[in-house]
């Protein structure tokens, strides 16, 4: 633990440095290297832990309550420290660049560097506590750390709201999670960990059954499943790309790191637990693909694929839950391995496909889809970028989105099982290819509308490529897109050590089965990268051979043709969305032409998010119904009837804590 403890006091000497009086490019280069350094520390206490299987222990004596702060980082935690800081590090190179304009003015960037490295300690406290009130100081870290990154642009009306709203979300989260806590406190007498696991194991009944609930809400709270994904499209939109970046491809995987902590902490799920994860998540992965096919905002778009993605993660955890009800070796470690890996794939691809929205907004001052077209000739690597991020979030050969989809698909439709169940796990399957096809379209509609064609709006028109800052990052993302995707052994190497921790807790662990996944994949992503490679320089040379030719397109007999007579992202996915009004809300704003020279009309259709439209419907009927009560106790602020509503709420809470009677 010497090298984590290094590390963690060097991020924080790293913070107060950004802070001193010096110039924002000193504060941002002493930023960037405490995060290298404390990134190269965790990586030697890490690699040992998950490519040989040690643990690593620790111990700090505290004063009471708290007691001995105990310490432990298994393969698991090695699994997520692995990728989390050098991905944190990346996005701080990345906003060099992207903060570029206000080096020179009196903004107090150091104070955003200094935030980075809170985040990357967060990770290393969350992802190495055995102690409960430990892990809860890590989570309030990486919440509070990431809400003020979001408000960056804290002038900005609708960035403030936008934080304001995820730091409720991921404050009603902790609520649940402390909950949880409690109850687990209450008959284990302890705030280890271990000592959780060991109630969770051999106590199954009503009570686990809630605290799994509790658990699996305030989880999917921070990771954004749906339903509790509103905070997300709105805190993505607001924030700098770099900070959208890694909360959608680093900060909210801590929710699925303790999802899966627990599940291994309760030995021996119950088999509805596992039933009710997958098709949670598999609701989340089904309506987070949808919305994405109809968003005009670029980054909503992305955030959208955040709660498709980490819903496709949950459903092979769903099977690796499943396999250890069964006893089932081969779901157990197909399940998880393949949630794990697309932890691991979805990190890589999202953090591509934001910095390459973020190279679009500081090139053009806009990441609305209706206003922006043919940027691929202007920013042709950020188009190459955002191109095979799109291939790999669509879970196309042979990148690496193709790779997990394919281990999750596996565990889909393993034998052995029961006849039904067999058949639910076909419908899971074919649930997940339809999201793939979805996502497909969506990442279609997005590219082709943004970087080919012609500019719509002469007003946000690029006139060149972003920093190399920028690039860089984005560089090494599509690097391991590629790698990962050609070379799946790679991933499989980082997941085994989590798959050996769920088969040890089967009375029969041994199991060939990822190795022949892998050995098959690694054939597969040769094959296909081969191919690709080919395909991609026969088209160079022929590109190289000759000119193209230019000729006028093709206006359907109409005489002059104009950039706005292209196809925008809603009339692309119309035919599409308009087959899902049930789920979708479409909101149309229009103006129509009036007079024989009309000088104005427009239509301008956007989706809104339907849980947070009927949230705050709800919210507006709560407001009401608190004035027609004071008016009712001539009143007329409806502030007494909130203050008796709490009042309520607070006495039936007391009743449920006397009724569990004292603690052990």
């Amino acid at each position: 633990m010497n090298a984590l403890s290094t590390a963690v006091i060097l991020l924080l000497v790293g913070s107060l440095a950004c802070l001193a009086p010096l110039s924002n490019r000193v504060r941002a280069g002493i930023g960037v290297a405490s995060q290298a350094l404390a990134t190269l520390l965790v990586w030697s206490a890490m690699a040992p832990v998950l490519f040989h299987g040690q643990i690593l222990l620790g111990e700090l004596a505290w004063a009471y309550p708290m007691g001995t702060l105990r310490l432990r980082l298994d393969a698991l935690g090695a699994f997520f420290l692995a990728w989390s800081l050098p991905m944190t590090l990346l996005g701080a190179i990345y906003a060099v660049g992207y903060l570029r304009p206000f080096m020179d003015s009196k903004r107090h960037v150091g104070v955003h560097y200094a935030l980075l490295n809170l985040t990357s300690l967060s990770f290393i406290v969350v992802y190495t506590a055995e102690h409960a009130l430990v892990f809860l100081l890590g989570w309030e870290i990486a919440a509070l750390a990431a809400w003020l990154l979001v408000i960056w642009d804290y002038t900005n009306q609708k960035v403030r709201f936008a934080g304001f709203n995820y730091l409720v979300s991921t404050h009603i989260g902790l609520i649940f999670l402390v909950a949880a806590f409690m109850i687990l406190y209450a008959h284990s007498a302890s705030w280890d960990l271990a000592s959780f696991g060991q109630w969770l194991s051999s106590h199954p009944g009503a009570e686990r059954n809630l605290v799994f609930l509790l658990l699996v809400t305030s989880f999917g709270l921070k990771s954004a499943f749906f339903p509790f994904h509103s905070w997300l499209p709105r805190a993505h939109a607001a924030a700098p790309a770099h900070v959208s970046a890694l909360m959608s491809g680093v900060i909210h995987k801590a929710g699925l790191y303790a999802l899966v902590r627990f599940v291994f902490l309760m030995g021996r799920p119950d088999e509805w637990m596992g039933w009710f994860l997958i098709a949670f998540c598999a609701l989340s992965a089904v309506v987070g693909a949808l919305y994405t096919v109809s968003q005009r905002d670029l980054k909503r778009l992305l955030g959208y694929s955040s709660t498709e993605n980490v819903g496709i993660a949950g459903i092979g955890f769903g099977v690796g839950c499943l396999g250890l009800s069964w006893g089932q070796p081969a779901l157990v470690a197909l399940g998880f391995a393949g949630g794990l890996l697309h932890v691991l794939n979805h990190a890589f691809f999202k953090c591509q496909l934001f910095y390459a929205a973020g190279a679009v907004y500081q090139a053009t001052h806009s990441v609305d889809l209706e206003h922006l077209g043919g940027l691929g000739r202007l920013m042709p690597w950020t188009a190459l970028s955002f191109l095979l991020g799109g291939v790999a979030i669509s879970a196309l050969p042979p990148l690496n989105g193709f790779s997990s989809e394919f281990v999750i698909y596996s565990a889909l439709f393993q034998h052995g099982v029961g006849v039904w169940a067999q058949v639910a796990l076909c419908v899971v399957g074919a649930l997940l290819a339809f999201v793939g096809a979805v996502s497909a379209l969506s990442i279609t509609r997005a590219f082709g509308v943004i970087f080919l064609g012609k500019p719509r709006d002469a007003s946000v028109h690029a006139p060149t490529e972003v920093s190399r800052w920028m690039l860089l990052p984005m560089g090494v993302h599509a690097a391991g897109v590629v790698v990962l995707g050609v070379l799946p052994a790679l991933g499989f190497m980082l997941v085994q050590g989590p798959a050996d921790i769920a088969l040890a807790l089967l009375p029969r662990p041994s199991t060939g089965v990822l190795q022949t996944i892998s050995d098959s994949l690694t054939r597969i992503g040769l094959v296909s990268g081969a191919l690709a490679a080919v395909i991609a320089l026969l088209l160079w040379l022929r590109s190289r051979a000759r000119s193209a030719a230019v000729q006028p397109t093709w206006g359907c007999g109409y005489g002059a043709p104009n950039p706005r007579m292209q196809y925008t992202g809603a009339s692309f996915s119309w035919d599409f969305t308009r087959r899902f009004r049930g789920v979708l809300v479409m909101l149309r704003r229009r103006k129509a032409p009036m007079g024989y020279f009309p000088s104005d009309a427009y239509v301008v259709t956007d989706c809104v998010d339907a849980v947070e439209r009927r949230l705050f419907s709800v919210i507006g009927h709560g407001d009401a119904s608190a004035s027609a009560i004071s008016s009712h106790w001539h009143e007329e602020d409806p502030r007494l009837a909130f203050a008796a509503a709490l009042l309520f709420i607070v006495a039936v809470a007391a009743l449920v804590v006397l009724s569990a009677g004292p603690l052990p």
